[in-house]
């Protein structure tokens, strides 16, 4: 099947054309109002406040305060009185408290808040005067999940697997389309009935009921306005909350942000652009990076991989990948993990230029390095093939909610998916790239609480609320023109982008657009400019490029030079790169030997045994990354074509690297 199965991807549009009621049309308990604007000191206690509502350390997240909130199950119908528990989790502001920071994170549809909540990105000030706070929303994590994992998992896998046997790469003759068609309906049936709710209830889990949690929670805490921040999906319901409540909104941020007022499948096809846009410009930026064109063997980057991509698609590409116990296990890569793995390392600079590593090695012949994306991003085990899934991440809600909130084309089942499929026919083949967003419409047009009319909404204006919309041109999952569209139309915007970037932009270290978001929350400065383009970003297509180690030992011009070259191996290896140090793990290298990582009090533990990361050079003993101090080292003795005792130092915080030992019969002392 040609899904389009890479999560996080935001296609989500919902209506806006309920009015809902207030808590005190539902039950709440009365509060106390209190104004808060920027730099303006509330009276709110909010500890008093957690301590009132229940609150206890959140076990996902000890960093917050977890409270939960008994709301109706339908904010829109008063004499609905069944309730549901959302959980949100607060940590409270650090001095004086200015009010509320309410996050809309982070994404999906279907990540989880709480658990995936981190405060370390947030500047001191923003902690100082402002309740950091996050949310379960309704159907996720510690908020009455819904989850159909048997279903999702059989159908992921047998995704990852499949492969197109006729015609061209997609739904292009009658069997393969009523397959498609009839896949879906199996697939939807199944995941209802294991989530084992009642079919009608689902309609209550979208974006619009999410909203409304959101306003119940601010009236028991008593702010009567508060900031709101949305990233992705979040942006979603950053929106929604803002068209029905927007007197309660002392300001908004929007990044990464969807165009609400597309149609599901004008925002699925605009995606599919986005995605093909973001992959050309970061293969061309390879063709014209000298390393990156060497290790492509000399040749245009894109080149390779549209070759690449036709030669998957008219036959899997059989392989044998390394396990940890020594053995390999057989495998065949399929044109649909090509394409997801592609699409998953498009979301950030450092993502595409492992990615790109790992197109260079696979048109030199050697695949693993794509395989290990491949694994991590599907999270599959190499050795069972099954799937792992993300504990943080709701695949179930991710289908759940895109179908609920949105519409796919117009008309009867029959002639939803006809259309689908219709426009799915125009994306067939292996250009345009990463394509296949449109074919959601035919699980939709079998989800229970999928809208039966098209779903329309006009463009979000919020007269008197100043909109930080923050944007990058090389935002593959909510492109570009997305989100200068909503600032075009709203009627206080401050659009702060990036020329190139990633899918969303605040919080990664850049002054640009993290200062102007804390200047406003903080002391209420607002930009001098309403369209503002970030000049700090270094490298904003793809990270600096790390060649891949050299064919011989011999091309190395000395031990520091490839005791260098192995670090970073390591270090952009997406078992480490990727890892959560939560546990102990060990995989297996290129070439023979393994690799054991384990988290340590201060850092990371590295152990290497006979690990070959290329031909003629294999490595054993250990190396250490110290957090506090920033230096990598590696004490190793090396074996093949040359052999040798090395001991390694590299300083991050400096830039600087030593190596001292012996080498092939020679003292070795240098440093750089």
């Amino acid at each position: 099947m040609k899904k389009f199965y890479v999560l996080l991807l935001c296609l989500i549009i919902m209506s806006l054309s309920c009015k809902a009621l207030t808590p005190s049309n539902t039950g709440a308990p009365p509060a106390t109002i209190v104004p808060s604007t920027p730099g303006t000191v509330s009276t709110v206690d909010m500890n008093a406040k957690l301590d009132e509502l229940g609150g206890t350390p959140c076990e996902e997240n000890p960093d917050l305060i977890c409270v939960i909130i008994t709301v109706p199950l339908n904010h829109f119908d008063a004499s609905n009185l069944e309730t549901i528990d959302v959980v949100f989790g607060v940590a409270p502001a650090t001095g004086t408290r200015y009010g509320m920071y309410v996050q809309a994170f982070p994404g999906g549809p279907g990540g989880e808040g709480i658990s995936s909540a981190y405060l370390d990105y947030f500047d001191e000030s923003l902690r100082e005067h402002f309740d950091i706070v996050y949310f379960d929303q309704r159907g996720l994590g510690l908020s009455n999940p819904l989850e159909c994992p048997k279903t999702y998992t059989d159908d992921f896998v047998e995704y990852l697997t499949s492969f197109d046997k006729a015609g061209a790469e997609g739904y292009d003759t009658p069997t393969e389309q009523q397959e498609a068609v009839d896949d879906a309906r199996q697939y939807v049936q199944d995941c209802v009935a294991e989530i084992g709710i009642d079919p009608a209830k689902l309609v209550f889990f979208g974006t619009d009921q999410v909203a409304e949690d959101i306003e119940f929670f601010r009236y028991l805490i008593g702010d009567e306005n508060f900031w709101l921040y949305g990233v992705s999906y979040g942006t979603a319901v950053a929106q929604t909350y803002a068209a029905a409540h927007p007197d309660r909104l002392a300001g908004l941020i929007l990044d990464g942000t969807i165009n609400m007022t597309l149609t599901g499948e004008q925002s699925a096809l605009a995606q599919e652009k986005a995605f093909d846009k973001v992959l050309v410009t970061v293969l061309n930026h390879c063709s014209e990076d000298e390393l990156c064109w060497a290790d492509m063997g000399g040749r245009d980057a894109l080149q390779v991989y549209d070759e690449l991509a036709a030669r998957i698609s008219k036959n899997p590409i059989p392989y044998e990948y390394p396990l940890p116990d020594g053995t390999k296990v057989k495998g065949m890569l399929t044109f649909n993990a090509y394409e997801y793995t592609t699409a998953y390392q498009m979301y950030s600079l450092t993502g595409r230029m492992i990615f790109l590593k790992a197109l260079a090695a696979a048109n030199q012949g050697n695949f693993i390095p794509f395989l290990r994306l491949m694994y991590e991003n599907a999270t599959i085990d190499p050795a069972t093939f099954d799937y792992i899934g993300d504990p943080t991440f709701s695949d179930t809600m991710f289908l759940s909610v895109l179908c609920t909130d949105d519409s796919y084309f117009s008309g009867t089942q029959e002639q939803r998916i006809e259309q689908t499929i219709e426009a799915g026919q125009a994306s067939n083949g292996t250009v345009p790239r990463v394509d296949g967003s449109v074919y959601t419409g035919l699980d939709c047009a079998f989800w229970p609480s999928s809208p039966t009319d098209v779903v329309t909404r006009e463009p979000l204006t919020l007269e008197g609320v100043p909109v930080f919309v923050l944007n990058a041109t090389l935002d593959p999952a909510t492109p570009f023109e997305e989100g200068k569209s909503v600032a075009d139309h709203l009627a206080n915007s401050y659009h702060i982008y990036v020329e190139g970037g990633i899918h969303s932009i605040f919080g990664y270290g850049h002054e640009c657009p993290d200062q102007y978001v804390t200047d406003y929350l903080v002391d209420g400065t607002l930009p001098d400019q309403r369209e503002i383009v970030c000049k700090d970003w270094e490298d904003p297509i793809a990270s600096s490029y790390s060649p891949n180690l050299p064919k011989s030992v011999d091309d190395f011009q000395d031990p520091l030079f490839m005791m260098f070259a192995l670090d970073e191996t390591f270090f952009y290896l997406p078992d480490v790169y990727y890892n959560d140090w939560a546990e102990e793990k060990t995989v297996g290298c290129d070439f023979g030997g393994t690799l054991t990582l384990a988290p340590t009090s201060s850092g990371e533990q590295h152990t290497y045994n006979a690990c070959a990361m290329m031909p003629g050079l294999a490595v054993t003993g250990n190396g250490t990354l110290n957090y506090d101090t920033g230096v990598f080292s590696m004490t190793v003795d090396i074996a093949g074509d040359k052999r040798g005792s090395l001991t390694y130092s590299y300083d991050y915080s400096e830039g600087t690297a030593t190596v001292t030992g012996e080498f092939d019969g020679k003292p070795v002392n240098l440093s750089q």
